[in-house]
């Protein structure tokens, strides 16, 4: 039957219909654009990863660098306390120097170097003076620049070390004892030892004794039933510490076993041996003798803030003569900071400090062979005076004070006898004295002179600073004469040391301050690889 129009019309439209149902082709675009999609999201992973990678081995790379780093000052404080019983090992300026060394014991690659930062003024170690170009006269300290390397990537460390000091301490003693030198009835034992000291070598604290501050006795404290000291200042952490050996069977700070009404802010009894006390001070006369003034003999100084504030005056006379002429000095403090007084051929070292007197010359000078320096007045400019014989406070020696009494500023003092560090007093009474600055006395004692006697008692001695002596010694007796003592530590010496008094002593170096670095800041800045502040 032969087919009609209409039923052309409808093939045709199924044709079309179907061709209109296929999918193939519209397939292939899809998954043409899946795979594109797919393609572009596994090259931003790609991208990605290749990123965190590069951030990982970066990272990684900058912790090596600063390990390295690490290494270094560790190695530096090494060889700085191995040879700790010469000074001279730091100051060849080659030994503060290092070129890149491998750290030792690792397959890393990593590397350290480290190069000392010039202090006061210099630019580099001065082999002719290494102290004055590698000493921060301010804090006392030696600053490195210690760099570790690993790959491209570079972390600098900048370190100041600094010796452990005495001066950690408002009190320190070895011997809570009277000297073994003026009272021989066996002073030179322990309160803890059997048998102990002496009932005559007794010292006493009281009621009305205020000590401000940690304190520090390789013995115990003595403190008779109802007195009422304080130790440390109130509310504070202030540690109140004794070497007290464990097996001494004792648990207190204080003798017998008992404080009493004594007010501790904070016992430690049965502590670890502390910083030893020097034996001398003979490095200080070779850095006074390096950067200072040295004198022979008996010599006499004041200072004023008021009339050349950065100038001590005085006189030198050295001889055993009345009769014999005596040398003005005048000492620039900011030029020489640092003043010793050696013992002259004669000198007969000797003291009794219930029967003082201060002999003068025709022209009304203290004199004699002896290495003694007299001394009071205001100062402006950090220094330090140290004597072979005694130093002899003359009156008050002060620096400017806060509202409340302590020592501002950056000028701090240190006193440094190798026998005594004495209050004149010629028992026809003084006024109250106050001390701001470190006493050390390394051999003997801290002694009111002729504290017995005038009848009364004196009033207070104030120390703003620290006090530290073998035997502890007399400043009044209970209740009758002398001084109540009023002793605050001066905080500025935890950052701030008097002039060359980390020279004092060959004990052990120790990081005082660490900071990482940046080269990209401005040598203004605290944070600068190139700071030379303080």
């Amino acid at each position: 039957m032969p087919v009609t129009a209409s039923q052309r019309r409808c093939g045709l439209l199924r044709r079309v219909c179907r061709r209109l149902r296929a999918e193939s082709g519209f397939t292939m675009i899809v998954a043409l654009g899946v795979l594109t999609v797919t393609s572009l999201l596994t090259a931003a992973l790609f991208v990605t990863v290749q990123g965190d990678a590069s951030l990982t081995r970066d990272d990684l790379s900058s912790k090596q660098a600063y390990t390295a780093a690490q290494s270094g000052l560790q190695a530096y404080l090494y060889q700085l306390n191995d040879n700790a019983s010469s000074s001279s090992w730091w100051e060849t300026c080659a030994n503060d120097t290092l070129a890149q060394t491998a750290v030792p014991g690792t397959t890393t690659g990593a590397t350290y170097s480290y190069t000392p930062v010039p202090a006061n003024g210099f630019t580099a170690c001065s082999t002719s003076n290494p102290v004055g170009s590698l000493i921060d006269t301010t804090t006392g300290t030696l600053r490195l620049k210690f760099t570790g390397y690993s790959n491209n990537i570079q972390r600098t460390i900048v370190a100041s070390f600094r010796t452990l000091s005495p001066l950690s301490f408002l009190w320190y003693t070895v011997y809570e004892t009277e000297d073994s030198s003026i009272n021989t009835s066996g002073c030179a034992r322990f309160y803890y030892q059997s048998p102990g000291p002496n009932s005559s070598c007794i010292i006493n604290w009281v009621t009305g004794d205020q000590m401000n501050g940690p304190m520090y006795t390789q013995d115990q404290f003595y403190v008779p039933s109802g007195n009422t000291p304080t130790f440390g200042r109130p509310g504070s952490q202030d540690a109140i510490a004794s070497q007290e050996p464990s097996s001494a069977n004792s648990s207190e700070i204080c003798a017998s076993d008992n404080c009493y009404g004594a007010v501790i802010s904070n016992p430690e009894p049965d502590v670890g041996q502390q910083v030893p006390l020097p034996s001398d001070n003979s490095n200080l006369l070779a850095d006074a003798t390096s950067h200072g003034q040295v004198f022979s003999g008996t010599t006499t100084l004041t200072v004023s803030n008021t009339v050349n504030p950065n100038v001590a005056t005085g006189w030198n006379c050295p001889s055993s003569s009345a009769s014999a002429a005596c040398t003005a000095v005048s000492v620039n403090l900011a030029t020489y900071p640092i003043i010793y007084a050696t013992n002259a051929s004669g000198c007969a070292t000797s003291y009794n400090p219930t029967s003082v007197s201060y002999p003068t010359n025709n022209t009304g000078h203290y004199y004699g062979p002896c290495g003694d320096i007299y001394i009071s007045g205001t100062y402006s400019a950090p220094m330090t005076i140290a004597a072979a014989d005694d130093v002899i406070l003359t009156g008050s020696l002060t620096t400017t004070e806060d509202g409340n009494g302590n020592p501002t500023g950056s000028s701090t003092l240190g006193l440094v006898a190798n026998q005594y560090v004495r209050v004149m007093h010629t028992c026809s009474g003084n006024p109250n004295v106050t001390i701001d600055g470190a006493i050390l006395t390394l051999q003997h004692s801290f002694f009111v002179d002729n504290y017995q006697c005038g009848g009364a008692p004196l009033g207070t001695l104030t120390v703003h600073g620290a006090i530290a002596q073998y035997f502890r010694g007399i400043v009044g007796t209970v209740g009758a004469s002398g001084y109540l003592k009023n002793y605050n530590y001066d905080d500025r010496l935890a950052l701030i040391l008097p002039p060359y008094l980390f020279d004092l002593q060959n004990t052990e170096w120790t990081v005082f301050r660490e900071t990482l670095c940046s080269p990209n800041l401005s040598a203004t800045s605290t944070n600068s690889c190139s700071y030379t502040g303080s």
